[in-house]
């Protein structure tokens, strides 16, 4: 395979020779040689952003992935919480939408409705509020929510735990500074969401390009996820969209197939991107706690398509109308609000 003598110290010329000069592709030993040679900082700021833009360029493959997945989770042990059946929703982002935090509020949701969420989040890259971000908004300490004795706490008292990418993944901050400073979709991005600490055996993954579902797919079968959804709103969204067509791959224990949903298969009506809009993450935060305490509209439409698909995931609801139904009496019934509170005053 091109590129097979990279070997374990990383040949940068060499690396930068097979991704751009050859177009070739890293076997998974090989991709995970090279993150790790990036999160130990043997490449300068240069090379890093140079390795990142090619591999994006070139498109990364799920081998690919799933050795910067190695990679990352080698770095540290998995969280034991005592929650087998844990579930996760995120995106991978850059779908640059501006859309308020959907998946985190979904998560809430989704928590009252009775189905344990671990929901990992980083802070922003290519966003203006990651869901860390909104979470730091509402008062929550993210060093010590991450931790594994808060976390067990959390989903015993409310079904819902948050887990922030910066305390479970210890990168230098200059990796950090690179990425925003590129400001475009990396490695990184993509497999986000799939380096869970908790090591989580079902999730939702969005993804902001339809070539990135397959991609995704693979990948996870090829980590060893039990089922999973990878989904694209065909209006850009890194969501279950509530504004037209979503194209959802479905991943069960290395099966994949694809569908698509409508607005009307969860019971709301089309709305206009700009009805989701987010803002800041004080902003965000406000809009999260007025839709679990029961205000209606299209931002609450948007949570409730969200959690509706994860519900289905989890095996909660056969379909998406009755995740919906759910989803929609974990709110009016005052349990979602209810969670949000304890989940904000749990220890805290």
């Amino acid at each position: 395979m091109t590129g097979q003598g990279l070997g374990h110290k990383v040949d940068y010329k060499q690396l930068i020779r097979v991704l751009v000069e050859e177009g070739g592709d890293l076997s998974r030993p090989e991709a995970r040689a090279v993150v790790e040679a990036i999160l130990n900082l043997q490449f300068s700021d240069l090379q890093i952003a140079a390795t990142l833009v090619a591999l994006s360029r070139k498109g990364e493959t799920a081998d690919e992935l799933a050795g910067a997945i190695d990679a990352i989770l080698s770095r540290s042990p998995p969280l034991q919480t005592g929650f087998d059946t844990a579930i996760d929703i995120g995106g991978t982002g850059g779908d640059r939408a501006g859309t308020f935090n959907i998946s985190t509020t979904a998560a809430f949701i989704v928590a009252a409705a009775g189905v344990p969420v671990i929901k990992h989040g980083n802070r922003s890259v290519t966003s203006q509020c990651g869901s860390s971000d909104m979470i730091a908004a509402l008062g929550v300490d993210l060093e010590r929510s991450s931790t594994q004795e808060q976390v067990s706490a959390d989903l015993a008292a409310c079904n819902f735990a948050f887990v922030a990418t910066s305390s479970s993944h210890r990168f230098a901050p200059r990796l950090g500074a690179i990425r925003r400073e590129l400001g475009i979709r990396s490695l990184f991005n993509l497999v986000g969401p799939l380096v869970h600490p908790a090591r989580v055996k079902r999730q939702l993954v969005g993804v902001a390009r339809p070539a990135h579902l397959d991609l995704l797919a693979r990948t996870l079968v090829s980590i060893g996820r039990e089922q999973a959804f990878v989904v694209h709103g065909v209006d850009g969204l890194d969501e279950v969209s509530c504004v037209g067509e979503t194209l959802i791959t479905h991943v069960r224990h290395g099966v994949i197939r694809t569908f698509s949903t409508q607005p009307r298969d969860f019971g709301v009506a089309p709305c206009c991107m700009a009805d989701l809009a987010g803002g800041g993450p004080e902003r965000n935060a406000q809009l999260c706690a007025a839709i679990l305490g029961g205000e209606h509209g299209p931002c609450s439409d948007a949570a409730i398509v969200a959690a509706s698909a994860l519900l289905v995931l989890s095996g909660k609801a056969e379909g998406f109308m009755e995740g919906a139904e759910l989803a929609r009496h974990a709110i009016e019934s005052g349990k979602a609000y209810q969670g949000f509170q304890v989940f904000l005053g749990q220890g805290r």
